[in-house]
């Protein structure tokens, strides 16, 4: 908090004389959808790079705790791993905005934090999964803390979709969602240019989430593009590796492989758009002379996969593809083109916005601030463990009759574009220690639920392409320690989970 206030006082300060009464520094966060880090997806985000990046920190190591949509934007929207929000998958069923999100955690979330201090504050874009559903008010229902609501019904979507109008309901069939949630922005900064009140907004737009829908003018911009050949792309089976990972075929047909690579050129393309909405944002801050008091947190709610592990595409894995995410901040004390190694994990957004506000963080928040790391020069050697969740989900609706076990309601997502390959299974449930220590990767240690006891371990100073499962050669008290690790971080709260 005190570096948020030293930043406030010395845009107020010339040479010695105070010439504006103190504001609180605005904030802006922006939150794409499934844009990974390791298979390329800042490539095409120039601007970002150029208006945001490099002039402030890049996290050279920002994960999520849960690699899946709902669980984790409930986790950035709240401080708090998904033991302690109880979304634990996409469905309503399993807490995605449910009834007991929005009496229990809605009055939690950094948004409300924030505007009981007095910030005005504005949402645009996807929200949570099941969002609109009746039975939690539908459309009508606004999330408590935003002064300017602009929520998508239900999940990502580029044309023929609603949103919430604070709480009104409005279809809009054929116009490119990336750009009315930039056109939305752009008035709400035209509306508070001249207020005293500090904002907070949030833009969280499609990109680059399937369908992978480009808008018009960028389809094509990057055909050809493949994913890259590393080696962890379209492998045999491999030994020792949750049952859901290795359905076959392994490795994928060529159809296959040519469609994911054309998913990676039509991902690319939809960030494109992405890229537009930051530069309108940025030039728009400038225009009403606010940039320099702003600061603007740029990431996305998880990675993705895209034919590693001879999985076709998706997200829900606990591997360095799905749960590592780009993450920019630029800002008030924010040194241009610095990188910062220190581990950030999605959990620490909303006590880093509350902090950056001039708020105390709350001690139910399972995260904590990394502000200081991003204005510090000075840096510790990177040094964390944290937990990975997922609880999966099973919708015999989404297991196509043209695949085997069509009836089987402990399936989900199985369709013959992928080759019949789940994208996930009720027993694709794990609980994950990912500790980087100093200046390696160290480990990943994963305990599945599946029939059986079933454990993987990748040490990914030797396999960074977490190939080979080698859990059983470790130690008796090796392994006890890391269980003993594993059942503390998936019980903890708050600060006892700063590990």
């Amino acid at each position: 908090m005190k570096y948020a206030m030293k930043a406030i006082l010395s845009l107020c300060i010339w040479f010695g004389v105070v010439v504006c009464a103190a504001k609180k520094p605005n904030i802006v966060f922006i939150l794409t959808d499934d844009q990974d880090i390791l298979l390329g997806s800042v490539t095409p985000v120039k601007q970002v790079q150029t208006l945001v990046a490099n002039k402030g920190a890049t996290f050279t190591n920002a994960f999520v705790s849960t690699p899946i949509c709902c669980p984790s934007r409930s986790s950035i929207l709240t401080g708090r791993y998904l033991h302690n929000h109880k979304t634990t998958n996409n469905s309503f069923s399993g807490g995605c905005s449910s009834v007991n999100w929005q009496q229990t955690l809605e009055p939690r979330t950094f948004g409300r934090l924030l505007q009981s201090a007095g910030y005005r504050t504005f949402y645009a874009g996807k929200y949570l999964n099941a969002y609109g559903y009746k039975e939690a008010g539908g459309t009508a229902h606004v999330p408590v803390g935003w002064d300017w609501w602009l929520g998508l019904e239900g999940n990502s979507r580029y044309y023929d979709y609603t949103l919430s109008i604070n709480g009104t309901a409005r279809h809009f069939s054929d116009q490119y969602l990336t750009n009315v949630i930039q056109n939305y922005s752009v008035k709400f900064l035209e509306t508070v240019a001249h207020s005293s009140d500090s904002f907070l907004m949030v833009l969280a737009p499609p990109a680059p989430h399937a369908p992978y829908t480009p808008e018009p003018k960028y389809r094509g911009k990057y055909e050809g593009v493949k994913v890259p050949r590393t080696p962890s792309f379209n492998t045999q089976k491999l030994k020792s590796r949750h049952w859901l990972v290795n359905m076959a075929p392994a490795p994928l047909p060529a159809d296959v492989v040519a469609r994911v690579d054309s998913y990676q050129a039509r991902r690319w393309e939809t960030l494109l758009s992405v890229d537009d909405m930051v530069a309108a944002t940025v030039n728009t801050l400038q225009q009403i002379g606010q940039l320099d008091n702003t600061y603007i947190i740029y990431t996305s709610d998880h990675g993705y996969h895209l034919g590693q592990y001879a999985l076709p595409w998706d997200k829900r894995q606990p591997y360095e593809t799905d749960i590592r995410v780009p993450m920019f901040v630029r800002g008030p004390g924010i040194p241009a083109k610095s990188l910062v190694d220190s581990v950030v994990v999605n959990i620490d957004i909303a006590p880093t916005i509350v902090d950056m506000a001039g708020l105390p963080v709350p001690a139910d928040m399972d995260g904590k601030s990394f502000l200081q790391e991003s204005m510090s020069t000075q840096r510790l050697p990177p040094h964390r463990s944290f937990v990975l969740e997922y609880e999966g989900e099973g919708d015999k609706n989404t297991v196509s009759t043209d695949c085997p076990l069509n009836n089987d309601n402990t399936l989900s997502e199985c369709y013959p574009s992928s080759a019949c390959k789940c994208q996930d299974s009720r027993n694709n449930t794990y609980n994950c220690i990912r500790q980087i220590y100093q200046e390696s990767n160290t480990l990943l240690c994963c305990f599945h639920e599946q029939p059986g006891v079933f454990w993987e371990y990748y040490d990914l100073n030797t396999d960074p392409y977490q190939l080979n499962n080698t859990y059983n050669s470790l130690s008796l008290p090796e392994r006890t320690q890391l269980q003993s690790t594993l059942k503390h971080l998936t019980t903890c709260r708050g600060s006892s989970c700063h590990h």
